[in-house]
């Protein structure tokens, strides 16, 4: 089913699966607020999923799904209540699981699940997996059938909406990227849209940072099909790549905007599943592909990554404002080779006062991998 090696993982082994699994929320702020087409963020209520196993084992998975529907129409609430109601159903009774079950007894249970609630179900694929691993005394980047790097590039998002009023978005802006850079990131990500202001900010910031600075510009799917030459002159001040420019499966303007050569262009809404990242490749809808474990899992990541070689395309991992439940696995998955492009990955103290993990640390824009002497995939929530 996937191209990883899943054989030498055996399944874990539990008293009963609907039993051993357990649903917690955590409440986190943001250090700063952002604001993105889809609204504005100033905190998350997380949900975890933990697993025991027979063994003393446990495994854990952060569901990205935010607090709003804005995004891709799964929220945090509603993935809880669909973990809650689908385990009992198609899991019960259960002895033993593997994460490469998952999709297929929840499928079989509820048809529909996997396109209405892809981030419930990554996340309890990656508890699952990460249980599996911990059991076998395994490291997730063993998976990848090729040595994994030893530091992963890690990318900083810039806040955008100023704490205190009267604040000039556009010089906040550059003043954390002034920031970051001095820190050692190579990847700024900021949002743009109708009515933030993208290229006053675009100008301002390539004016201060040197060429070699990535400067990544999130749309949230906020244009449309008539903005495609504003789009290609924001490539032209100095926007390397825009995310998800168009709405999800807007074919012809993702295509439109890719041909003009001025800015490269990479897929996030609009990509449900690996299958859709690569046929976006060949179609010519995107240049470079974003990674969203927690809407693919880390299993079709790694298929993904390994076939993404062949198209010379460039590729990063995707985050959510993810604690560092989802970040420390996010870092190891960065850690494939095909990953050539800088993460969502960058130091907790970027995004949390109190991280719910050990945080991580990024030192010159690169975040330290676990290592195969590490096994598992999943941060672990301190006192857990």
């Amino acid at each position: 089913m996937f191209g990883v090696n899943l054989s030498a993982l055996p399944p874990v082994e539990v008293a009963d699966v609907a039993g051993s699994i357990r649903l917690h929320r955590r409440e986190l702020d943001l250090v700063a607020p952002v604001v993105a087409s889809h609204g504005r963020h100033e905190s998350r209520r997380i949900l975890l999923v933990e697993l025991h196993t027979n063994d003393h084992v446990t495994g854990w998975g952060e569901c990205g799904a935010p607090d709003d529907a804005g995004y891709t129409g799964e929220t945090a609430d509603a993935a809880a209540a669909f973990l809650e109601r689908i385990v009992p159903t198609a899991l019960a009774g259960r002895r033993t699981l593997s994460a490469g079950m998952v999709r297929t007894l929840i499928a079989a249970a509820d048809a529909d699940a996997p396109s209405r609630h892809p981030m419930a179900i990554a996340t309890l694929e990656t508890a699952v997996l990460d249980a599996q691993l911990r059991s076998a005394g395994t490291a997730f980047e063993s998976l990848f059938g090729t040595p994994a790097k030893r530091a992963a590039l890690a990318g900083a998002t810039l806040a955008n909406a100023p704490a205190v009023e009267g604040t000039d978005p556009v010089e906040f802006i550059v003043a954390g990227a002034l920031a970051a850079v001095s820190q050692g990131y190579s990847r700024l990500k900021l949002k743009i849209g109708p009515g933030l202001r993208a290229t006053d900010t675009i100008r301002e910031l390539r004016a201060i940072l040197d060429s070699d600075v990535i400067l990544l510009g999130d749309a949230n799917g906020s244009y449309a099909t008539d903005d495609v030459a504003h789009l290609a002159s924001l490539g032209e001040l100095g926007l390397d790549i825009v995310e998800q420019p168009f709405a999800p499966h807007d074919t012809a303007a993702h295509q439109q905007l890719v041909a003009t050569g001025s800015i490269r262009v990479a897929l996030d809404e609009g990509v449900r599943n690996a299958t859709d990242a690569l046929d976006a490749l060949v179609n010519h809808e995107c240049t470079d592909i974003t990674l969203k474990p927690a809407r693919f899992g880390y299993l079709d990541c790694v298929e993904v990554l390994n076939k993404v070689a062949e198209h010379g395309a460039g590729a990063w991992i995707g985050g959510m404002f993810d604690t560092g439940v989802a970040r420390w696995a996010n870092i190891r998955l960065a850690s494939h080779p095909a990953v050539t492009l800088p993460s969502d990955i960058g130091a907790s103290d970027r995004y949390w006062a109190h991280d719910l993990t050990e945080p991580v640390i990024a030192d010159a824009g690169l975040v330290k991998v676990p290592g195969n002497r590490h096994a598992g995939l999943s941060g672990i929530p301190v006192g857990a």
